[in-house]
């Protein structure tokens, strides 16, 4: 009974919680549907076109339009109002959201859009929560805590994404260096190897495609290749990627064997890979003591002397007291 009391004095609060959730599920509702609702006919356009042609499987995602999906469609307006324009973005930041695969010029408005959005929501959501407790400084800093984790949540987000896309590409670094050596000794030119390898690669890892397919357009564009393997090298953020364009720089400067100075650097790369598999699996030991110590012990610790004290008390106790 003392509950139900307590949800019948409460019932207001609760009441204009559960009214506020409804209003904004239905707000957001009623924007999908009027602004960002699929239009009907490409979608019956998109039902006539066959899927599973060739083309359509062959086409890069270098040539794919990122800017008509829903976030983009949904953070539009705050881009267009504090978003920092083109000329405002500094190299790291754009250099980041180019590591993290996306390559469109308005990425990083967009990304900041989300980073304001989501600064103003969680606090937002706290007022909303806490409307009728009185006023104090703890609110003031939960506001502020709050406020910081929401505009830098996107870019730990993004880290995690930047290496994420890393590894991918480390992992299929070694792949893509065998059959390079195998184009390389079959006869073709270095600009056909990263054609080649751009479409071979891409059923493994489309992110490394991705980034052949860019260094040959590169190179087909004009610029020089020392300066197409350096873009390349920035793109990834990868070590071996860095040492990879090094060493394809200095074979072409040098003339000295490309299939040879490959297939050194692809064994290389996997043997690091092995070491930093061994020396994972030698950390997880020391790893281990903690849980060990805080979980495990505590617990066998319990099970062989919990029995023996229960005893003791048992026996010893009623000795003592007559």
């Amino acid at each position: 009974m003392t509950y139900y009391f307590w949800i019948v004095d409460n019932f207001n609060y609760f009441g204009l919680l559960l009214l506020i959730f409804c209003s904004v599920s239905l707000a957001v509702y009623a924007i999908y549907f009027l602004f960002l609702k699929p239009n009907p006919t490409q979608e019956r356009l998109g039902r006539l076109v066959p899927h599973g042609n060739i083309s359509s499987q062959a086409k890069p995602k270098l040539l794919e339009n990122k800017d008509s999906g829903f976030v983009t469609r949904l953070t539009r307006p705050i881009n267009e109002l504090i978003a920092p324009r083109s000329g405002d973005i500094d190299k790291r930041s754009r250099l980041r959201m180019i590591q993290a695969g996306y390559r469109s010029k308005n990425t990083y408005q967009y990304f900041f859009s989300i980073k304001v959005v989501l600064a103003i929501l969680f606090p937002a959501i706290f007022l909303a929560a806490t409307a009728f407790y009185s006023f104090s400084l703890s609110r003031v800093l939960i506001l502020l805590l709050l406020f910081i984790i929401g505009f830098g949540l996107p870019d730990s987000i993004l880290g995690l994404i930047i290496r994420s896309r890393q590894k991918r590409i480390t992992k299929a670094l070694p792949d893509a260096l065998d059959l390079m050596v195998i184009c390389v000794e079959a006869g073709l030119g270095l600009d056909m190897t990263f054609k080649r390898i751009g479409d071979e690669i891409r059923p493994i890892c489309s992110d490394l495609s991705d980034e052949f397919a860019l260094t040959n357009l590169e190179v087909r564009a004009g610029k020089t290749r020392s300066d197409c393997f350096k873009n390349m090298a920035l793109r990834t953020g990868v070590p071996e990627i860095k040492n990879l364009m090094t060493i394809l720089v200095q074979t072409s400067r040098f003339g000295t064997s490309l299939a040879k100075a490959l297939r050194i650097h692809s064994d290389a790369m996997r043997i690091k890979r092995r070491q930093i598999a061994e020396e994972t699996a030698a950390k997880s030991t020391v790893k281990l003591v903690f849980p060990l110590v805080c979980f495990i012990f505590p617990v066998i610790f319990v099970v062989l002397v919990g029995p023996g004290v229960i005893r003791i008390i048992q026996v010893l106790f009623p000795a003592m007291g007559g």
